[in-house]
This record gives structure tokens, C-alpha cells and sequence, in this order.
């Protein structure tokens, strides 16, 4: 059974109501942190990776809630700030943006495609099993590079020889049963380091089973660096067998944690996914947790960054502890503010502020973390960026009392009258172009 469900839908009052018999599967994962159900299931993916270091708290935070109604018989199922795909056996729950409308989910798609740098303009809408597949394929490059990046993964082996240049431990038994009569060879075994591994046979397999499908081998040719990343992989992957696929698929279960090839978990679980999604079965069990989810704070964040690094903005990541600015002259109270150049801070929020015709009505928290940016930054302009349903006719502005500063209320408008995916992708371009020469005016 599939389930399409939005984000945020609580105060929707009619949207997410089920038959109690029909998700009570998803009882034992309602009201759980995605941090406890991350830890718990290995097989379920969350973006951004390391929650512990989302500014938003994400692992705090549930996928879902379940709510009793009037009738007895039915349930209503709430959500938060987490989209995309999750599955407990042969349930499967697809999350989408609430600022798409309709039954396409291009704006989710959307954000990815240039979040993880990919190119769709085909998604097949009548066969949602297909959809979900492609989509997980697309997340490969990005996590490829990011642990490439941290060089090849490499762990020890124990290699058993039988020649003349003994350099190991000789095996005694061993010896015995393949060297007599002793002809000059000496049974040994090694422990080396090597790149032909558990974890890079099962990237190996997973790019070797992408090129068979749609869209695979496009994936695998997304850039020069994912050309290069595939291509060292597969030199150093020589004693692949594709007859091996589910032997590999069993030694990858557990995870592997290093302390320096951390990038490498992610890619992992993923590549688990891929091998083992050919029929978009989530579950093993009928227990099992099996997703990929995207915090929506964190996806509209990285998403606006694709546009606003071209306006030459700073883009703070506290994981990395770039840019970041302090609040105090020793150095201390470090802060990360979404994006800031020169003299203007902007803060990005997925949440619906259109409505809003005074900046005093956004969050109280949110109001005092923007000021303290421009405060510290000594800047003019602070602007809270969320996205819109449709065009803001006027931009609240409101000027901070005692200061030259003001702050404003901008948005990136979401495209609702799109014929399909490509006509919206187009769309979005003309509205984002919109954006940056409203930003450029304040």
C-alpha cells in the first residue's frame, strides 16, 4: 500500500486520514526522534547526514504522528519538516513539499535536482515505483564524491600465499598439506592493507548494476569528477564477480563506522538501497524501516545556496566551521548565519510568510537571530527568504527602531501552473531570475 502525504500537514484537518487497520504498521515508528529511528535502522537515510550538527534540531524531531479521530476505525497521520520516501514492510509513505500542489511533486524534485546537481526533465508520474528507484539512483554521485574525497576506502585483509617470497606468518598445516614434497614454495599468510574491499566491491556493484537501468548511465556520467571517481573504483575493484552481488550485499549489513572515512556510512546504506530496491521493496521484515528523508529546512537552504552563491554570498557551514562569525571580541560564541555578503544577511525559511504584512509578525526567535547577525555584521539589510504560493504584490519592510537597518520579507514563488516537469523547471528559472533582481533592488 502507498501513502502521498505532505509535510507540515497538521493544521490540515482533512488531509492524512486512514484506516486504523491499514497503517498499523506504522504504529511502533510514530512519535519516535528520527535520531532514535536512524540508530535503530541502518537502512534509513537522512539529509543532512550528520543530524547532530543540523542548526535545526532535525533528530529531535519525528517523521510522523498518529492521531485518533471521531471514528474509531480511522486514524490521521501529521507530519513534520522531513520529506521524502520511507517504508515498513510493504507500506510506503511518500512525503511531499506542501508548497506543491496537485498530485505532482515537481517542487521536491526540483530541489534535489539542483541540490545534488542532476539533470530530469522525465519523471514518469504513472509509475511512482519507477519514480522512487530513479530518485535514490541520484543521490549516488553526490555521496560518491563526498567520500572520494576523502580518499579510497582501504581496510586490512588476511591473504594466504603459497610461492617462494615468504614474507608473512607461515601456516604450518597448510605447508604440510600443498608442500610435500617441499619443492620451494612456503605456505604464508599476510595481513595488507588494500583498496579491494567489502565496501568498495559494493560500490563496484552497485555502479555496475546502475548502468543497467534507466537513467543509470547518465547518473554515472554526471560530471568530470563522477566519470573519474567511477573509473578508480572500478581499477581497483579487479576480483569483481557479478555472481558475487548478494554475497557482498550480506557482508555490507552491518555498517561500517571508521573514524576517518566517515562520509563512506552514508554511501554505504545507500548503495544498500540501490542493490537491493530493483522492485522498491523497503522492508525485509515486515519491522524493518527502509527510507531516504530530507529535513525541509536544511533541502530549501541548500537549495537556495544554488542561486545565491552565483550572487557571490557567503554560505557559513557549521559541520565544516566555515565562515562562521563571532559574537564576542575573544573569539567565542561562534555563530553561522545562512548567507551574508557586504552589508546584508539573509535567512532562509521553509515556512509560509506571504501572509505576513509586518516583519514583526515573523517568530519571535527568528526576528532575534536576524538582528543578531546584523548587528554583529554591522550590516543594513536583513531579509528572511521562505517560498511562496504566489507573487508578494508589496515586500514588508520594517525599519529596526534606533538603527539604520531594515528588515524585509523576500520569497522564491513556486510555479502552480506547469503542463510537466520540464515546462516547470523552465518556469522556475524565470521566477528564481525574478528573485535575484528583487534582492539586487532592496
Amino acid at each position: 500500500m502507498r501513502i502521498n502525504l505532505t509535510d507540515n500537514n497538521i493544521g490540515q484537518v482533512k488531509a492524512g486520514t486512514f484506516l486504523r487497520k491499514d497503517v498499523s504498521a506504522l504504529f511502533p515508528i510514530a512519535d519516535k526522534t528520527i535520531a532514535q529511528l536512524c540508530h535503530e535502522n541502518e537502512n534509513l537515510l537522512i539529509f543532512p547526514y550528520s543530524i547532530e550538527d543540523s542548526d535545526d534540531k532535525v533528530g529531535e524531531a519525528s517523521v510522523m504522528t498518529i492521531l485518533n479521530t471521531s471514528d474509531p476505525e480511522k486514524v490521521r497521520i501529521t507530519t513534520g519538516n522531513v520529506m521524502g520516501f520511507i517504508g515498513v514492510g510493504n507500506l510506503q509513505i511518500k512525503i511531499k513539499s506542501r508548497f506543491d500542489e496537485g498530485r505532482d511533486d515537481y517542487f521536491l524534485h526540483y530541489m534535489l535536482q539542483k541540490v545534488f546537481s542532476f539533470n530530469l526533465f522525465d519523471l514518469n508520474h504513472n509509475n511512482e515505483k519507477e519514480d522512487v528507484f530513479d530518485f535514490i539512483m541520484f543521490m549516488f554521485p553526490h555521496l560518491l564524491r563526498n567520500a572520494m574525497r576523502q580518499g579510497i576506502y582501504r581496510e586490512y585483509h588476511n591473504f594466504k600465499h603459497n610461492d617462494s617470497k615468504l614474507k608473512g606468518t607461515i601456516d604450518c598445516g597448510r605447508h604440510i598439506a600443498q608442500n610435500i614434497p617441499f619443492a620451494g614454495n612456503v605456505a604464508y599468510s599476510t595481513r595488507e592493507y588494500t583498496y579491494d574491499n567489502d565496501m568498495t566491491e559494493l560500490i563496484r556493484h552497485t555502479i555496475e548494476f546502475m548502468k543497467s537501468k534507466r537513467y543509470g548511465q547518465s547518473v554515472l556520467g554526471l560530471d568530470q569528477e563522477t566519470i573519474d571517481n567511477v573509473k578508480s573504483i572500478i581499477s581497483l575493484t579487479p576480483s569483481y564477480n557479478k555472481n558475487e552481488r548478494v554475497a557482498i550485499i550480506g557482508k555490507n549489513l552491518r555498517h561500517k563506522s571508521h573514524p576517518y572515512y566517515t562520509e563512506y556510512q552514508p554511501l554505504q546504506c545507500l548503495c544498500l538501497q540501490i542493490l537491493r530496491m530493483e522492485e522498491v521493496k523497503y522492508g525485509e521484515t515486515d519491522e524493518e524501516i527502509c527510507g531516504i528523508l530530507f529535513d525541509g529546512a536544511w533541502l530549501w537552504e541548500e537549495y537556495l545556496n544554488t542561486i545565491l552563491q552565483k550572487e557571490g554570498f557567503k554560505h557559513p557551514e557549521n559541520k565544516k566551521h566555515k565562515d562562521g562569525i563571532y559574537l564576542f571580541e575573544d573569539h567565542s560564541g561562534i555563530r553561522y548565519p545562512d548567507f551574508y555578503k557586504e552589508d546584508i544577511v539573509l535567512d532562509a525559511k521553509y515556512k509560509k510568510l506571504e501572509s505576513y504584512e509586518k516583519v514583526s509578525k515573523v517568530n519571535r526567535n527568528d526576528l532575534h537571530q536576524l538582528i543578531t547577525y546584523i548587528t554583529n555584521l554591522q550590516a543594513s539589510k536583513g531579509v528572511f527568504i521562505a517560498p511562496l504560493t504566489e507573487r508578494l504584490q508589496k515586500i514588508p519592510k520594517s525599519r529596526l527602531k534606533n538603527s539604520s537597518a531594515s528588515l524585509y520579507i523576500l520569497g522564491v514563488e513556486i510555479c502552480h501552473t506547469s503542463t510537466s516537469y520540464a515546462d516547470f523547471c523552465e518556469k522556475m528559472k524565470a521566477k528564481e531570475a525574478f528573485f535575484v533582481d528583487t534582492l539586487r533592488q532592496l
